[in-house]
């Protein structure tokens, strides 16, 4: 996803002075017509003009989800990538955060972006706070760590190392637990302080899945934002396969 799409759609809501997803997309020039039952929603392009189409028996909610997700196909040009209007109705995507294609993620992270809007986020998960900029520090410390830990063992098992530099392998992988446990504690200190909010909670909030926020998180990272979610991976996952 590129930022100067997510800015483009600032411009359009500006413009039409409403998030309302009907007003918007009439705004972007996009035609709509009914999809029938059986489609959650399409989007499709005939002579320069597109037409898309969110079924009308959806909640409030997922209805603007759905549209915001086929604008963004059109904000993010997928509509001139080949074969994308032959793979049928795209809107469901929506609902994924894992393994969807390059075209939909990009969807699914402008819906986020828009539907949740960026300031409030910044409050929600205390952007401004001391704490919180000095944890995004200690997350960056640990994901360098963590490349270099990874970069040594590529060496180790590449040339068959001795004993002592398994024993350095050990070593760093001591360390890095010891800067994990540091993170959780930091991290569950900024919860207990109330400084910002659990991803449950902004879910709750926004009355919306989880997993739209995490991808809120990748948008405002994209928006040039440092802002770590306190959600930590399972430590096991970090060094998953190794």
């Amino acid at each position: 996803m590129k930022l100067a799409y997510m800015k483009k759609m600032d411009r359009i809501i500006r413009l039409a002075g409403t998030r309302d997803p009907d007003e918007i997309l009439a705004c972007m020039g996009f035609i709509y017509l009914d999809p029938g039952k059986s489609l959650q929603g399409f989007i499709s392009k005939r002579k320069n003009t597109v037409y898309y189409g969110v079924n009308k028996k959806f909640t409030a909610q997922k209805y603007a989800f759905c549209s915001f997700h086929e604008a963004y196909h059109g904000l993010c040009g997928h509509l001139d990538t080949p074969d994308f209007l032959q793979n049928g109705g795209h809107s469901e995507t929506y609902q994924s955060y894992g393994n969807v294609a390059k075209t939909e993620r990009e969807a699914n992270i402008g819906v986020a972006d828009t539907v949740i809007d960026t300031d409030t986020f910044l409050e929600m998960v205390g952007y401004d706070s001391a704490d919180v900029q000095a944890y995004t520090r200690s997350v960056e410390s640990f994901e360098q760590a963590v490349e270099d830990y990874r970069t040594h063992y590529e060496i180790v098992i590449a040339n068959g190392s001795p004993e002592a530099r398994i024993r350095r392998m050990e070593a760093y992988q001591s360390e890095l637990s010891r800067m994990y446990a540091e993170l959780q504690e930091q991290a569950q200190d900024i919860l207990n302080a109330g400084i910002c909010l659990s991803v449950p909670e902004i879910a709750h909030e926004y009355g919306v899945p989880e997993h739209v926020v995490h991808l809120k998180y990748e948008a405002v990272a994209i928006r040039k934002y440092k802002v770590p979610s306190l959600e930590l991976p399972v430590f096991d996952k970090v060094f998953g396969g190794w």
